[in-house]
């Protein structure tokens, strides 16, 4: 899933921004570097706000251009809101973090701050899953009313407390604890239901309950599933495509 989701994130970066490739100083201006995606020309974007004098790349290991001058930290062409570039370092991938905050640098993300994340004591649990001195994250998203002291990150997209489990950082209010079983990426069922993600999943018999596919189609001995969603009875079709015996 982690890997899934590595190579996903990849393909729409580079669709959408094209290769990067550095920066450039010029008449004293800098310029980022790219290779547009659509038809492989070199194209340069003026970066408006960087000091020349003091511009310097930031190394790294992730699939973006970042930099930093005397006043800011920049990602691609543009100001990474709120970065002091004087304490901005990497944690991990694309974790970020400076004296007052920290980040998930990613493109098309101006303002990457984990509000309210305190940078001294955050660290990263699993992938997507990060924790600081109080509280739990998923992504950008702080959970609620979590116990942290006892929360535990699965895998990529289930994690539990002493109390309750959470797709990321959805609590799923309604489950039986003792009798959680996580069936996929998307599904989890008890003794009484099946919830996708922290939904029940109406007519879904949890003794029988598959997922099927890539984890968001599922079934048990009567009906299939999309979703939340009861399509119907099983037809041949979504057997011969979705069920492996």
């Amino acid at each position: 899933m982690k890997h899934l989701k590595l190579i996903l994130f990849g393909l729409i970066t580079i669709i959408l921004t094209g290769c990067h490739s550095g920066y450039e100083k010029r008449d004293g201006k800098v310029y980022h570097k790219w290779i547009h995606g659509g038809n492989w020309t070199k194209e340069y974007s003026l970066v408006k706000d960087a000091d020349a004098k003091t511009f310097t790349t930031i190394k790294h290991n992730i699939n973006t251009d970042l930099g930093k001058d005397k006043n800011h930290v920049f990602i691609d062409a543009v100001i990474l809101e709120h970065a002091d570039p004087n304490t901005f370092e990497q944690i991990k991938e694309y974790y970020w973090r400076d004296k007052n905050n920290v980040y998930i640098v990613r493109y098309g993300y101006t303002d990457a701050r984990i509000k309210g994340a305190d940078p001294k004591t955050f660290t990263i649990m699993k992938n997507e899953w990060a924790r600081d001195k109080h509280n739990i994250y998923y992504q950008y998203d702080k959970l609620q009313n979590v116990n942290s002291k006892e929360f535990t990150a699965i895998d990529d997209d289930w994690g539990k407390d002493d109390r309750h489990y959470y797709y990321h950082e959805l609590r799923v209010e309604a489950l039986d604890y003792n009798t959680a079983e996580i069936v996929s990426a998307y599904y989890i069922k008890d003794k009484h239901h099946v919830f996708y993600q922290d939904t029940i999943v109406a007519d879904a018999n949890p003794k029988t309950f598959k997922a099927d596919g890539i984890g968001w189609f599922g079934h048990d001995d009567k009906y299939m599933f999309h979703h939340e969603k009861n399509e119907g009875s099983i037809t041949e079709e979504y057997r011969k495509v979705y069920i492996k015996e």
